[in-house]
């Protein structure tokens, strides 16, 4: 496949990028600045897109099979509450211009509504940031209704440790026991997903195994 990654700057899309490659994929680097795209392989295409700039997600993303985004925030200060519900709008139209149907956008533990979690401090930012975190369970429902062939992966707290392979995923509304999970496996669950549809128009999550998990994936041995 040609995979268009929107996001590819940054340490997730590096990390989405070395897994497609791994898999003779080949990739689409979508950034503001192209330039800070780490890849040089000659297989990688970067292009310039802001995920609030419409004409340049679409021509971002020309020519691509499938998209995965990685579209995100760390900065609590940074007044953007829109940017994931906008962002998709325009991933969307773009996608439905290009005759593009598969996409997985990258969501967050904190996207999900209704579960009570542990930890005072753990509740202290959830509350910080909820305006960020309803914006992407806005996201999740626009793109999930959206009518494309749509994977929601929730991710908790991200870490550089090596891939595993092998992790907790949990459907819907349920979140794994774990509270992180690798950028590397991340990348492995997303590539493996692009690659067999299991979890089409659906929701999961995604952490590292505990002793409590609900479902274990070793996709190398599947």
């Amino acid at each position: 496949m040609k995979i268009a990654i929107i996001g590819a700057s940054g340490q997730t899309g590096a990390e989405l990028i070395k897994a497609a490659l791994g898999n003779n994929h080949e990739i689409i680097g979508v950034a503001r600045n192209p330039d800070n795209i780490s890849s040089n392989d000659p297989r990688v295409t970067k292009r310039q897109g802001d995920a609030f700039d419409a004409q340049s997600i679409a021509d971002g993303i020309a020519g691509a099979d499938a998209v995965v985004t990685s579209i995100g925030k760390t900065n609590l200060l940074d007044k953007r509450y829109t940017l994931n519900t906008d962002g998709h709008r325009n991933v969307i139209a773009a996608m439905r211009k290009h005759g593009i149907t598969r996409m997985i956008p990258i969501s967050s533990f904190g996207a999900a509504k209704g579960i009570v979690r542990k930890g005072i401090r753990r509740n202290v930012y959830l509350f910080l940031r909820r305006k960020y975190y309803g914006d992407m369970n806005q996201m999740e429902q626009d793109v999930i209704s959206s009518g494309l062939d749509v994977t929601v992966v929730r991710a908790p707290m991200l870490h550089n440790n090596a891939a595993l392979h092998s992790y907790s995923v949990t459907e819907g509304n349920q979140l794994p026991n774990g509270k992180s999970v690798s950028r590397a496996d991340l990348a492995h669950f997303i590539l493996n997903e692009l690659e067999r549809n299991q979890y089409v128009n659906k929701v999961v999550a995604l952490a590292d195994l505990s002793t409590e998990a609900n479902v274990t994936v070793n996709i190398d041995e599947a």
